[in-house]
């Protein structure tokens, strides 16, 4: 029978594990599977949309099987493609009926053998009203995502290794630019203060805040929206699903105030890296930031394993890969 360290229903902390338990973890971790859920236990006031791109499918296949089957999406040209187009979801919650959709499209696509691999992404659009005016939360993920813009990349590269082609022209890192206003993110007292510390005229970086609605940043509207626009597209809907849930629990843990900010204070200080000049940080593994990160974001052991399941991948070391690859074991970790 196989050993299992840590329950999943549990809440451990995966950084405080040490030689012969790191390792059993580690084997935990990459022989689990990731199955869809049906639900991921967020708050009812926690929205959330993506834009699905796709390549080497006809547009008017993808739109003809939107129209039938999923009324409230909706199928679109995308300029950045070289064919394709991009399938768009209505505002959702964590409820059976939206993921049982996504599915759908997913599955679809999957089977007109849609393609990927090259220049399509997969944006996810977080409501920020659960954010809303409050600094101390806008803070506390500001500098949540900094340290670990990195760890994020690896992840929702989801089941490739890299980003695609030109993720580096439409999503760039961002983690050096707000690190440049830390200082006024860190002294800003009110929700407008931050806006100013933010590129707000600019949408192509990894998190696009030309959607936020500072001037009414408790709207439940679809306008006041953080867009991640890093993620790989993907045609396999647990991915999806994983990076969904990792970025809501991402704002969740800000707005909780669950995070230790002078640990934070402590990483931006010490243990910061630019993107310019460490680029191999955002494919390589660094198993430290990534057991912190699940640690500060999670509050139970199953959205740590799923979170590091698909950060770690296949272990592959691919520091100077300069193109997409498929992750070798996906299929080994993703029912």
């Amino acid at each position: 029978m196989e050993k299992k360290i840590v329950a999943l229903d549990s809440n451990d902390l995966f950084t405080l594990f040490r030689g012969i338990d790191l390792q059993e973890l580690i084997v935990q971790i990459e022989n689990y599977f990731l199955e869809y859920r049906e639900q991921l236990d967020l708050p009812n006031n926690l929205t959330f949309g993506v834009e699905l791109e796709y390549e080497k499918v006809s547009r008017k296949t993808i739109s003809n099987y939107v129209e039938k089957n999923l009324y409230d999406w909706n199928s679109k040209k995308d300029g950045s493609l070289e064919s394709g187009g991009e399938v768009i979801s209505p505002v959702m919650t964590d409820q059976k009926k939206y993921w049982q959709e996504l599915k759908k499209i997913c599955d679809f696509l999957s089977k007109k053998k849609a393609d990927t691999m090259h220049n399509a992404g997969g944006h996810i659009h977080l409501g920020v009203c659960i954010l809303g005016d409050d600094v101390e939360a806008w803070r506390q993920f500001l500098k949540l995502y900094m340290i670990y813009e990195s760890v994020i990349f690896r992840f929702i590269y989801g089941d490739k290794i890299g980003g695609r082609k030109k993720l580096y022209k439409y999503a760039p890192p961002i983690s050096d630019k707000l690190y440049n206003y830390l200082s006024l993110i860190n002294q800003a007292k009110n929700i407008m203060e931050i806006r100013y510390s933010l590129p707000t005229d600019d949408r192509y970086y990894a998190l696009n805040f030309c959607n936020v609605d500072f001037y009414d940043p408790k709207t439940s509207t679809h306008k006041n929206t953080l867009e991640f626009r890093s993620p790989n597209a993907s045609t396999n809907a647990v991915i999806w699903q994983n990076n969904i849930n990792t970025f809501a629990k991402m704002l969740i843990a800000s707005k909780t105030k669950v995070m230790d900010e002078e640990f934070l204070d402590y990483k931006l200080k010490n243990e910061y890296f630019t993107y310019s000049g460490n680029e191999q940080l955002y494919n390589n593994i660094c198993l430290k930031n990534a057991l912190e990160f699940s640690d500060l974001v999670f509050d139970n052991n199953l959205d740590k394993i799923y979170f590091l399941r698909q950060y770690l991948k296949d272990f592959q070391d691919n520091y100077g890969i300069k193109t997409i690859v498929k992750a070798k074991k996906a299929k080994k970790f993703i029912k």
